[in-house]
């Protein structure tokens, strides 16, 4: 029986601000763009402007900010039915500045945010059995109630028979100490089928001191078939238990803002696992839409569509690896 939906992502949601003013600090912006954002909202809008049918669970509150966001992924045709709203609570908020070519700071707003009220009785309204694919995140397990939600998302998911699938997602200034992150997501990984971070991610995840290698077989060790590690204008590399690990190629571009680049890095990594191809080949799709939205603004609101990762991969030398049509 055919899934509802391919992906369901779970976790934060926002109104991003974003500096107009790109390459000055703090003092010297005068306007703000405002979208939308959050790590497994970002996804959700990625993999739904790529041509797959995307649900997601996230709480907001009872404000115009709430309305902002969930009026953006009604346009987006993301399935928010299962979202609540949390009465008292605030949506959360980001403010960001951007200053190419390796400064990007980022404030977040999340004390009594709405996302950190979601609970098991959340999860048990959302249409977990019938996604294809489930993702969660590490700050879905920063706070409780959504820690213990997050939890109760993977094992009601695993048991259903979806994908599982982790994005380490780690922000330090979120999480009482690396200490507690690495204990709590090492238990969430252990439900999981895929695991995505970056090299600080696994890191924090591990306390690898740096070393991927055994980082990867840690996290493995813990339970995921397989980790994919985003490692920026470096591409990205394939580990596969029992397999050596695979590099896959990034493609070259001249980067403006890589605020939000993993999130659209996961979007298209998983449309090419929904799509059934290798997991270095779905790794190369997500290469591209990363390396598309490093040129442009934001995140959510400016994903690439499914046409313009054909047009932009054709003018950068092609897949190197071998799709289904």
């Amino acid at each position: 029986m055919p899934h509802r939906f391919d992906v369901l992502t779970m976790g934060r949601s926002s109104i991003d601000l974003y500096a107009h003013q790109i390459g000055v600090p703090i003092t010297s912006v005068t306007s703000f763009d405002a979208y939308v954002g959050g790590c497994p909202t970002n996804i959700a809008v990625g993999v739904r402007r790529l041509g797959l049918r995307s649900a997601l669970l996230t709480a907001v509150g009872d404000d115009q900010v709430g309305d902002f966001v969930l009026s953006f992924l009604e346009r987006e045709d993301v399935d928010v039915s299962a979202t609540p709203r949390k009465r008292g609570k605030r949506t959360s908020a980001v403010v960001l500045t951007i200053q190419p070519p390796d400064r990007f700071p980022l404030t977040f707003y999340r004390e009594g945010c709405a996302d950190r009220e979601l609970s098991r009785e959340d999860v048990d309204r959302a249409p977990l059995a019938d996604s294809a694919i489930v993702v969660l995140t590490g700050t879905g397990l920063s706070h409780e109630p959504s820690r213990a939600a997050t939890m109760h998302a993977a094992e009601r998911a695993r048991a259903a028979g979806s994908r599982v699938v982790i994005d380490l997602d780690y922000r330090g200034d979120q999480w009482r100490s690396r200490e507690e992150y690495e204990s709590q997501v090492l238990r969430l990984v252990s439900h999981a089928h895929l695991a995505i971070g970056t090299e600080d991610e696994l890191t924090a995840a591990t306390d690898d001191q740096g070393r991927s290698a055994a980082g990867a077989g840690r996290l493995l060790a813990s339970g995921p078939d397989a980790f994919v590690l985003k490692r920026g204008g470096e591409g990205a590399r394939v580990y596969e238990r029992g397999k050596a690990p695979v590099d896959v190629a990034p493609f070259r571009i001249e980067v403006l803002n890589v605020l939000g680049a993993g999130d659209a890095f996961a979007a298209g990594l998983l449309y090419g696992l929904r799509r059934g191809w290798t997991l270095a080949c779905a790794a190369r799709v997500g290469n591209a839409t990363g390396a598309i939205i490093v040129t442009r603004h934001g995140c959510a609101n400016f994903m690439p569509t499914w046409p313009e990762v054909e047009a932009f991969v054709a003018s950068h030398g092609g897949w190197a690896c071998e799709p289904a049509a």
